[in-house]
């Protein structure tokens, strides 16, 4: 869901930031690579489960941050479905300086996870649009166009202000653990300006731990295609 990566970026100023996951790192400690990783343990570790991330970078000498935390927030229903819901609270940072919050919360299923949409402080209502199952067991090289999201101005869904879709794909990281990618697209409206897209990136070991992650953001630049990749510290 791009929702999160968005609440991630959304209220800097500028596209950048660096992730930092504080989790134990899982080794393998025979001498055979591992290639097989439970993609959808981890996508649930990432979208619904308590966790907290620091972010920053520096642009132009300033040091620009954003801290954000998941919170579970239960059962409830959404678009007329029962569902279970988790809030997403980010603080954008200048110089240590507060200088914009965002609320918003996604909500899914377990057990297959499938995800049903978003809404935002601002007003912005989801729906999603699930087109292929998250497998349980991914093997590197794998990847697959899972869902379509197309949100609206508010709850009314009278106004559509975007529609895109989101993949997953995973690589080889080091001999026992992957990189599982989500990429978000860009905004597939007709007429819509394009919003660039949104890679994220988390090291997984052979349970599905978040051990370490990275964001790369390709955004249009009048004619020129710009790219920013930032690494965990």
């Amino acid at each position: 869901m791009k929702t999160l990566s968005l609440l991630i970026v959304v209220g800097l100023s500028l596209s950048a930031c660096t992730t930092a996951i504080n989790t134990g790192i899982t080794s393998n400690n025979s001498n055979q690579t591992v290639t097989d990783f439970p993609v959808e343990t981890a996508m649930v570790n990432i979208y619904t489960k308590a966790r907290s991330e620091r972010l920053s970078a520096v642009v132009y000498s300033l040091k620009m941050g954003a801290e954000f935390t998941v919170t579970p927030k239960g059962t409830g229903v959404f678009n007329d479905e029962q569902v279970q819901s988790a809030e997403v609270v980010m603080l954008s940072k200048v110089e240590g300086q507060i200088v914009d919050k965002s609320v918003g919360v996604n909500y899914f299923t377990l057990n297959p996870l499938v995800f049903h949409g978003f809404t935002k402080d601002s007003g912005e209502y989801s729906i999603t649009t699930q087109i292929e199952t998250i497998p349980k067991i991914v093997s590197v090289g794998d990847s697959s166009t899972y869902l379509i999201e197309n949100v609206y101005s508010d709850s009314s869904k009278s106004q559509q202000v975007e529609k895109f879709t989101q993949a997953w794909s995973l690589t080889q990281a080091t001999r026992d653990t992957a990189w599982l990618r989500i990429t978000s697209s860009e905004n597939l409206l007709v007429g819509s300006e394009p919003d660039g897209t949104v890679d994220q990136y988390y090291r997984i070991n052979n349970k599905g731990d978040l051990l370490n992650s990275k964001l790369r953001i390709t955004y249009p630049v009048q004619d020129v295609i710009g790219r920013l990749t930032y690494m965990s510290e």
